[in-house]
């Protein structure tokens, strides 16, 4: 049950997303979150203390939930190619969606904050691991090629860097969709 202190922490950070998608992570404020949220700034210190603190919840609430949708829907026995279909969907989507920006403000932050780069290694590690559940599902189920030249790390590492860089990206330069589906359609021809 979620009650009210994480409700608010909860809109705070939803709301932080879009500050940072628009201004990167360094031009952001407390002051600007605080405004974003319609909140005072005892109302938003009370929650976090700094605009790193929310970054980096924002980072770690994103990977849960990944984590947390794959893992149920391979317990509930969704098809591979359905949860994969879903998963490059999930990374269309926010190619093109307003919060494109977040991408570039992580990149930004991972520079900024020097004493953060073990956990966006880290995260780079969560992020090829919860592909690597994909892809062994995937195997497992017979939906998914399995053959000795088949390195589930490998491909999970290359898609995690391909589609980072194609997030990246997307905040600074024009991406016609349909050249993205071509790639992910590359992608799509080493697992099934």
């Amino acid at each position: 049950m979620i009650n009210k202190g994480n409700r608010t922490r909860q809109f705070i950070i939803e709301n932080a997303i879009s500050v940072f998608s628009k201004k990167g992570y360094t031009a952001v404020t407390m002051k600007d979150i605080c405004e974003s949220c319609q909140m005072s700034r005892g109302g938003v210190y009370g929650h976090f203390s700094s605009t790193k603190e929310i970054f980096i919840a924002i980072l770690d609430n994103d990977l849960k939930l990944n984590r947390a949708i794959v893992e149920e829907s391979i317990q509930k026995k969704v098809p591979a190619i359905r949860i994969l279909e879903a998963y490059f969907k999930q990374e269309i989507k926010i190619i093109f969606s307003e919060q494109r920006g977040l991408y570039f403000a992580t990149h930004e932050f991972a520079f900024a904050e020097v004493d953060q780069r073990e956990r966006m290694n880290q995260r780079l590690k969560e992020s090829i691991h919860i592909l690597m559940l994909i892809l062994t599902y995937g195997q497992e189920t017979q939906a998914f090629k399995k053959f000795d030249k088949f390195n589930k790390e490998v491909v999970a590492t290359h898609i995690i860097y391909f589609m980072d860089s194609l997030k990246t990206s997307s905040s600074i330069l024009t991406m016609p969709e349909n050249e993205i589906m071509k790639q992910v359609g590359l992608l799509k021809e080493l697992i099934i």
